[in-house]
């Protein structure tokens, strides 16, 4: 799987390091708008400034499901992306926001490995986001992701129908996972929970949504307690 070549880093402020809310609560996604399409990072859809080395991978299909080249460009608002070959009709970001150690009431981005004394968590964030532009037989398969969101439809919905999807975990489905739907107001969607075979049920509204899903498993190493998973799924309904 290739990995795209980005520039060094940009430098994080202070505020960024000692970020109030936690990186659990933040997603990664590529936007509707465009081309260029931004990759944006946030937190109650609000997009934040963000280290551009964190985007690991952008990848893009076009409508018959073949992969197109990304071309992309990193500036001081973050990292923008076009697809070359013709129009996407799907995008796909991994977003590595590092690892994170909460001590004293504040959020630090650092290995617990770089922290004396107790904490009261420590964990690395790894963020996934795919955003439809065009519905198809592209947009109901898995693309491989960690943790995934595919909708089992081909066929854009409309506000107030219901959307299928599948919440798969490393390639396997997910059992009672809660998917929310965000639209104007973050986090006021209400949450469906995911059945044995990883599927759930949500119902979308009118305007730009975004379907998002968390998972944590136990890491492997001194530098966190856990990875903690968060996938979303972007789109708009007429």
């Amino acid at each position: 799987m290739r990995r795209l070549p980005l520039p060094l880093p940009l430098p994080l402020p202070l505020a960024l390091l000692l970020c109030a809310a936690p990186a659990w609560a933040h997603d990664a996604w590529i936007e509707l708008q465009g081309p260029p399409h931004a990759v944006v990072f946030g937190h109650d859809g609000q997009g934040e400034p963000y280290d551009v080395s964190k985007v690991r991978q952008v990848r893009a299909w076009n409508a018959a499901g073949q992969a197109l080249a990304v071309r992309t460009r990193a500036g001081a608002q973050g990292v923008q992306v076009e697809a070359e070959g013709g129009p996407a009709a799907l995008w796909a970001v991994e977003f590595d926001n590092g690892f994170w150690v909460r001590q004293d009431g504040k959020s630090r981005n650092v290995p617990r490995t770089a922290v004396q004394g107790p904490v009261e968590s420590s964990s690395r964030a790894l963020k996934f986001g795919k955003t439809v532009l065009a519905w198809g037989e592209q947009v109901a398969k898995p693309v491989g992701q960690r943790l995934e969101i595919v909708p089992l439809a081909t066929r854009a919905p409309a506000a107030g129908q219901a959307l299928p999807v599948q919440v798969l975990f490393e390639g396997r489905p997910l059992p009672g996972a809660k998917v929310v739907v965000e639209g104007d107001r973050p986090h006021d969607g209400p949450a469906a929970t995911t059945d044995a075979q990883g599927r759930a049920t949500v119902t979308l509204r009118r305007g730009v949504q975004l379907v998002t899903v968390g998972h944590s498993v136990p890491y492997p190493g001194p530098e966190a307690e856990r990875d903690n998973l968060a996938a979303n799924l972007r789109l708009s309904t007429p």
